[in-house]
């Protein structure tokens, strides 16, 4: 390595353009990375869905999601096989576990679907996919006083127009209901022309198909054949023709139907203060980049030309969210570097500190070109990591400049001092890099999402630790080799009042800090204990609950979101009702913050979507959604407004869920437990008890249970009139389905969609029970009936939706947990004593059913896997760690202490947290994580002179205090640079970046705190190590170390004897002597 040095020392030039090439290549890679507010994370999750229209839960999960679930059952690479039973359609969802490629898996789950044969008759097949997250970068909001019909034509128009733009690939429109057309046939007419549904619908088909003839080759060209004739629009169904009269008349469709051309505003529809809206989507896919994205929109938006009366409001804007938290991370990087620079100039002087700053955005430039070929983004998370490692980049930098700083005060100057600062420090900074890397080394094989969110971290410091130990140990003493003889006078006076420092630095080691560590090395043992003291108590505050842990902590919006889930089947009018509720609850909300502008905008969906996935999600006209766009310069706790705003709204009623909530990401339940019985009735009555305990615990709300969704089902069954006529079961419920849903006899193009023409009674005809018990039914031979003489109806309770985990049939009830009021961990304390861990007894097993047990899913067991994964990892890093230094200092005993006050950090980074009021989140964790390697860092240096102290015959005493004293400055130096480079951060307000507070804090803190268990605690140990050494030691050792100590003070007459004992004075006293 030596070697290296001196080569690089000899030529700056080279030194100088590797510089250039490496600012270049860094810039270079910024404009050619990813650009995104946060990162775009795989799910590794399969989707699967399969459709049995209008067929009742019950009936799907016998004939659709049990077999797929047994023929999913065995594949390698699953887990977590999670199936819902809905009306008309199962959907399957599954994870595949970490190391398993999603691709390959996707391809074995596909073929073994494809083996199913017993699927029932009218089912489709079933439809794989990987689920992946959609990355909606803008949100077009528009609005005014025009039609459906008018406002769907617009909609669209926009939609075309933005799509045949070069940066723009994927648009979708929502918040618009469907189209409805639709033939209606009065239920008198049908009798009095003797026709039914079916044969309608046969006629019609016929005059309605087109079949292709092929191509007429002619001299005058090619001709394309077809058969048959299209309609053209709605009106065209009305004059085709049904049957011929009996005096040759004919009978058409207009004759005995009516056109309905509508859209179903009942099903879904979206409302912008109080107009008509609909919102148009636009994503970014591949490698698209948001700011381009976000540029060809808003550039389309100036030119666009709209109707008088029309708007559009930009509602979504990642670009505009990307600038303004990297615009915030920016700022405190700078303010950050400005403090180092400062703290560096002070302790070194600017002729050194200049370019020790200087190799700071050399090392994050050499990072940046690491984010793409990792496939990595720049995005709030990358960001602040640049901004986390921003004091710890510097640290093996001002080891060097430290060491060259205290060569040039020794007198050697030039190639020779840099060349001996540089040696002298190199071993043990090559070490300290190898073993900060290896504590973030876990954080890249965290599960799930969260942990792919928080990957980057590990990578922007990894690749950093590892280029600034190459700038450290090669470019800078080929800077300082070559600093000018002659420096400006700024420079100059710069130096002196670092000299100044110095100065009086080196008067308050020799007047204070060296007495006062000689005096706590005499009080050891009484140190060493309040150190435990200490550990035992911050570990009594965080299991307590002084110290909240919430862990998965929320990415706070610019927005807050009220929703509402009512039971399916609940009327259009109720769920119009509470958005009116929710509107007025939100006024008064601004009034209570006397505000008359707290929201810029206000938009109400009926019907919504959430679109986080590329997943199938069935209509939902049963949900109501109301947004609320803060005002410009509006600078609030958007989170406590969100709770605010849920007391001021009050319970609402019917509804089966509630969830107010200002997070950029949904909010997960912090309570989620699958209980699972076979039987439905046991399970619901499992499900109620699970929830009313929960009602009972202050803090816990949004109380919901899987099963609460219920819809009456008419169960018919054939009467003995029926069946004496000849009808089947399946005879009778096609016509029941006909007469209900209608059957669609064609699909009319319009826009980008094809819109289904139904044929189907008058609505006043089939919307009532009444209706369907007189509703005709066709009898085989010929006669009619009505439905109540040949079925019997009965009507009964039923789940909306029946789930399956792992192939059980489960429950799943959830909650949230306000923080401030208790936490998650002590109300499953409340829960397991009170009903789950007796489950088994209250439900046994049956001859038919396996006893009631219960699991955690969803978040609560997320965490566990990932603190699981997390602690194992460390374990691993923690053994390379105890190698490194194994190798480092050639014996077990001083690297397990160097590693024994890690968790001194952690006391550091809780009290930080006491100390602003803050929970401990994963973001805290990965805090922790870095400060152990910045302890591990700091002690290493101090143990190495130590050590080194010794070799050259110091008593263990002496060296102690020594090299507290030689290692004071760098220590305090990279304290100080650590801190102060997450200072800006950790007093900022934004509630943007709020969320990364606690990493922050957990780095300031907990350096700070290691700093003192460095220059205190560690001696301390050093001389309790001491002691039991002395004592299992014999005599004759202690003679020889002491006679070696008086040899290498034999030229220093200052040092006085250092022993008590008369016969190691007298040895060390031979030795100096020379006898």
């Amino acid at each position: 390595m030596s070697g290296a040095q001196h080569w690089f020392i000899e030529r700056p030039a080279v030194v100088r353009l590797l510089l250039c090439l490496w600012l270049v290549a860094g810039v270079l890679a910024i404009s050619k990375t990813r650009q995104e507010t946060l990162p775009n994370v795989p799910l590794d999750r399969i989707g699967v869905v399969t459709l049995l229209p209008q067929a009742a839960p019950a009936r799907v999960e016998q004939l659709l999601c049990t077999p797929m679930e047994n023929a999913l059952t065995g594949i390698d690479g699953l887990t977590d096989l999670v199936s819902e039973a809905r009306e008309g359609s199962c959907h399957l969802t599954v994870d595949v576990q970490q190391g398993y490629n999603t691709r390959a898996v996707l391809e074995r789950v596909r073929a073994a679907l494809e083996t199913l044969r017993d699927l029932p008759a009218g089912a489709e097949r079933p439809q794989v996919q990987e689920l992946i997250v959609r990355n909606r970068v803008v949100r077009l909001l528009l609005s005014g006083d025009l039609d459906d019909l008018g406002l769907y034509r617009l909609a669209h128009r926009i939609r075309h127009e933005l799509l045949a733009l070069d940066a723009i690939s994927v648009v979708d429109i929502e918040g618009l209901p469907e189209r409805e057309i639709a033939l209606e046939v009065p239920r008198d007419v049908l009798y009095q022309h003797r026709l039914s549904l079916a044969d309608m619908a046969a006629a019609l088909q016929v005059r309605t198909d087109t079949v292709p003839g092929g191509l007429l080759r002619s001299e005058d060209g090619n001709l394309l054949l077809e058969t048959g004739r299209r309609a053209q629009q709605p009106l065209d169904y009305l004059a085709l023709p049904l049957r011929q009269l009996q005096y040759g008349d004919t009978l058409h469709v207009g004759d005995v139907a009516r056109l309905h051309d509508a859209f179903a505003r009942d099903s879904m529809g979206a409302w912008l203060d109080g107009r008509p809206a609909v919102a148009i989507d636009v994503y970014r896919v591949g490698r698209q980049q948001v700011l381009d994205v976000a540029d060809a929109v808003a550039l389309y938006r100036q030119q666009l030309a709209l109707p008088e009366g029309i708007s559009v409001t930009l509602w979504q804007d990642d670009a505009a969210e990307f600038r303004e938290r990297s615009g915030l991370l920016w700022s405190n990087g700078l303010q950050a570097l400005v403090i180092l620079m400062l703290v560096l100039g002070l302790a070194l002087g600017l002729s050194l500190a200049r370019w020790i700053a200087l190799g700071i955005p050399v090392v994050m430039l050499g990072a940046c070109v690491v984010l793409p070929l990792l496939g990595e983004s720049l995005n709030t998370i990358s960001l602040f990591a640049f901004i986390l490692v921003l004091g710890i980049v510097v640290d093996d930098a001002i080891i060097v400049g430290e060491s060259v700083h205290h060569q040039r005060r020794l007198g050697y100057r030039g190639r020779e001092a840099a060349l001996r600062g540089v040696r002298a420090v190199a071993r043990p900074i090559c070490y300290a890099v190898l073993t900060t890397a290896l504590a973030f080394v876990p954080l890249l094989f965290l599960p799930g999402p969260e942990g792919a969110l928080m990957r980057v971290v590990p990578i922007v410091a990894i690749s950093i630790l590892m280029l600034s130990l190459v700038e450290s140990l090669w470019m800078l003493p080929t800077h300082l080799a070559h600093e000018t003889e002659r420096p400006s006078r700024l420079l100059r006076a710069s130096d002196a009042l670092s000299e100044r420092f110095n100065v009086r630095l080196d008067a308050l080691l020799a007047g204070v800090y060296r007495p006062f560590i000689r005096r706590v090395l005499r009080w050891r043992y009484v140190l060493m204990s309040a150190f435990v003291a200490l550990l035992l108590l911050s570990a009594a505050l965080m299991h307590t609950g002084w110290v909240n842990t919430v862990l998965f902590s929320e990415v706070a919006s610019n927005q807050v979101v009220a929703e509402v889930v009512f039971p399916q089947g609940s009327p259009a009018h109720r769920i119009r009702e509470e958005l009116a509720r929710l509107d007025s609850s939100a006024q008064r909300l601004a009034a209570e913050y006397e505000r008359d502008t707290l929201f810029a905008h206000r938009f109400a969906e009926q019907g919504f979507r959430y679109n986080i996935s590329n997943a199938a999600e069935p209509d939902a006209p049963h949900r109501a959604r109301l947004s609320l766009r803060l005002a410009p310069d509006t600078a609030l706790d958007v989170r406590r407004m969100a709770d605010d705003w849920r007391r001021v709204h009050g319970p609402v009623r019917d509804a089966l869920s509630v969830r107010f909530d200002a997070s950029l990401l949904q909010t997960k339940p912090d309570i989620h437990i699958n209980l699972y019985h076979a039987d439905m009735a046991t399970l619901d009555e499992m499900a109620q008890r699970l929830q009313q305990l929960l009602r009972g615990i202050e803090g816990v709300h949004e109380i919901s249970n899987s099963l609460e969704a219920r819809r009456d089902q008419v169960n018919l069954t054939l009467t003995d009139e029926g069946l004496q006529a000849g009808l089947t079961v399946a005879m009778l419920g096609d016509q029941v389905r006909q007469a209900v849903h209608g059957i669609v006899i064609d699909r009319l193009p319009e826009q980008d969609r094809d819109v289904p023409v139904t044929l189907r009674l008058r609505g006043a005809d089939s919307n009532s029970l009444w209706h369907l018990r007189q509703l005709p039914v066709h009898l085989p031979g010929g006669e009619w009936a009505p439905l109540e003489v040949v079925a019997q109806l009965a009507v009964q309770d039923q789940p909306a939706l029946i789930g399956h985990y792992d192939n059980r049939r489960h429950a799943a009830v959830t909650a949230l947990v306000d923080s401030g009021v208790t936490s998650p961990a002590q109300v499953m304390t409340v829960l397991r004593d009170a009903m789950l861990d007796t489950l088994a007894e209250d439900y046994p097993a049956s001859a038919s059913a396996a006893a009631a047990d219960w699991g955690i899913a969803g978040k609560p067991k997320a965490i566990s896997e990932f603190l699981g994964t997390l602690g194992f990892a460390y374990l691993l890093s923690l053994i390379g760690m105890f190698f490194l230094l194994t190798v480092l200092f050639g014996t077990y005993s001083q690297p397990l202490l160097v590693m024994s006050v890690i968790p001194f950090g952690l006391v550091g980074a809780l009290l930080g947290h006491l100390l602003l009021g803050l929970d401990m989140t994963l973001w805290s964790v990965i805090g922790v994580i870095a400060v152990s390697g910045v302890v591990i860092n700091d002690n290493l240096v101090l143990i190495d002179e130590i050590n080194r102290l010794t070799r050259e015959g110091s008593p263990m005493a002496e060296a102690v205090v020594e090299a507290g004293a030689n290692r004071f400055r760098p220590i305090m130096l990279t304290t100080a640079t650590t801190f102060f480079g997450v200072a800006p951060l950790i007093i900022q307000d934004s509630p943007q970046a709020a969320f990364l507070v606690p990493m922050a804090v957990s780095l300031g803190f907990g350096v700070v705190f290691a700093t003192l268990v460095t220059l205190l605690l560690v001696p301390t140990l050093l001389m309790v190590l001491d002691d039991l050494r002395r004592r299992s030691a014999k005599p004759e050792d202690d003679l020889e170390q002491a006679y070696r100590a008086g040899r290498a003070a034999a030229f220093d007459r200052q040092v006085t004897n250092p022993y008590q004992d008369e016969v190691l004075q007298a040895a060390w006293q031979a030795g100096r002597e020379g006898r």
